[in-house]
């Protein structure tokens, strides 16, 4: 999913129109980060931060085995549509106990294999939880920057508006694809020591295998990262590698990346998954495959309790449990190093409202329970 432009929608970005959020973005992709004393400072290590909005596109695209047992059902792009199949209601609040997860916030570039990086990760005090954030200013940030929420992105290269927070807590501009190319030159590339620049930690392009968002070719997305992104690496900036859907293209996407460009891809400190299916042990198969396939650490970036194949959706309970299970699960890996749930908006666009993690301004007890509130 991604966000650009003018407005604010965390979802896919349908194939060329602009999102519909509170904040003037064009295609959204974001994560959130905060708390020292009550909110933690979470910061790349190395010396990072993006504008945006999108819309999410979801392809029905069968997940089929895509590497070890990584048969999910759902194309991860983000909805493709925005009628949400609400199966909301309760059950979700169930307690929000909240997951009595163990903050982890894991960091050290663990044994990232290829990654020639390591000398960026986060901050010990960090927590996970981050915030996908395509609202701009149009809702106020700081009601969900609590817990231990640590850092946010916007799917663009800038937050989106002036006051943006960035002492404590992390933002982390992306490179969305080629319709953002200009302007990440401008406020990243060529002004890294800028205001939301201040962490080190750079993005690279969203769902790379989807239409509608930034399809492009393994050569292609080599000659981008080569050109924007790996002369912040040589300045010892954080990198996540582009994202994929939990489509099985994915992973050969990714392959192919990595056989046509080794050097970018071995310069990788990370990569950022997006899975949207109903199981959760799909979800721990599809998150470890990509980890153990590849040795890189991981984000996931975007992930929610959403069937876009044409199958039944989740219940309000069991996207509870799906996102308490997923978050509690990647607390105790150290080699997860942050997670963003799908999303903040007012428009989920397409994803099922059992996963609103948001009621206007306010966070929701589905919130409060990712962010251990």
């Amino acid at each position: 999913m991604q966000f650009l432009g003018s407005s604010i929608v965390f979802a896919a970005i349908l194939a060329s129109t602009t999102l519909v959020s509170a904040s003037s973005h064009d295609r959204v992709h974001a994560p959130a980060i905060r708390r020292l004393d009550h909110h933690r400072r979470s910061t790349c290590s190395s010396s990072a931060t993006g504008k945006g909005h999108h819309r999410k596109h979801h392809k029905n695209k069968k997940h089929g085995k895509s590497g070890s047992s990584a048969s999910s059902t759902s194309s991860s792009s983000k909805p493709k549509s925005t009628s949400s199949s609400s199966n909301s209601s309760s059950g979700s609040s169930s307690g929000s106990s909240g997951s009595s997860s163990s903050s982890g916030s894991s960091n050290s570039n663990s044994g990232s294999g290829s990654s020639s990086s390591s000398s960026s990760s986060l901050s010990k005090s960090s927590g996970k939880p981050g915030l996908c954030w395509a609202n701009s200013n149009g809702i106020p940030i700081d009601n969900f920057l609590i817990g231990d929420v640590s850092w946010y992105y916007s799917w663009s290269d800038t937050p989106g508006w002036d006051n943006a927070p960035v002492d404590d807590v992390m933002y982390c501009p992306m490179l969305w694809g080629y319709k953002n190319e200009a302007s990440f030159k401008k406020n990243v590339l060529n002004n890294p020591n800028g205001k939301f620049n201040k962490h080190k930690c750079v993005m690279g392009m969203n769902e790379v295998n989807q239409v509608g968002q930034a399809k492009m070719s393994p050569a292609e997305g080599c000659q981008l990262m080569r050109e924007n992104i790996s002369p912040l690496k040589a300045q010892g900036w954080y990198v996540m590698g582009p994202s994929t859907t939990s489509a099985p293209d994915g992973k050969d996407w990714y392959d192919e990346f990595k056989k046509t460009c080794p050097d970018v891809f071995n310069s990788l400190d990370a990569i950022a998954l997006h899975w949207y299916d109903v199981d959760l042990d799909k979800f721990k198969a599809y998150v470890e495959d990509w980890h153990d396939t590849y040795g890189k650490d991981v984000w996931v970036t975007e992930f929610a309790c959403q069937n876009f194949n044409g199958g039944a959706q989740c219940s309000s309970g069991e996207a509870w449990n799906l996102l308490q299970g997923a978050t509690q699960w990647m607390d105790t890996k150290e080699w997860v190093k942050g997670y963003a749930p799908f999303a903040v908006l007012d428009n989920l666009q397409g994803v099922s409202e059992v996963n609103r993690l948001s009621n206007g301004h306010q966070p929701t007890a589905l919130f409060n329970m990712f962010s251990k509130m």
